[in-house]
């Protein structure tokens, strides 16, 4: 659990512990933020590799390229199991 922890007031103890509230994220919302990270992560390598003038900067930037379209096809495929519509939206946009 996460705990806020703030100085007692008139205690025994000297700290109080209150608990946080944070936003739950579903699993979805996590697949989806993901995809969109990955989206602009791609994004950002394809527009360095078009202004890239070195070998080794153009090798490095096409690795790069690869693994990310790896992480966002197997995330592509984690978001096939929920079926959600938000998620197929990102989908056909990509």
């Amino acid at each position: 659990m996460n705990y806020n922890i703030e100085p007692a007031k008139r205690s025994i103890f000297p700290f109080n512990f209150k608990l946080k509230n944070f936003n739950i994220m579903t699993k979805e919302d996590e697949i989806k933020n993901e995809l969109i990270k990955i989206k602009k992560d791609i994004d950002l390598v394809y527009h360095r590799f078009e202004n890239t003038t070195e070998k080794e900067l153009i090798d490095s930037c096409i690795y790069e390229m690869k693994a990310l379209q790896a992480r966002y096809e197997y995330y592509l495929k984690k978001a096939k199991e929920y079926n959600s519509p938000e998620i197929k939206e990102l989908k056909e946009s990509s």
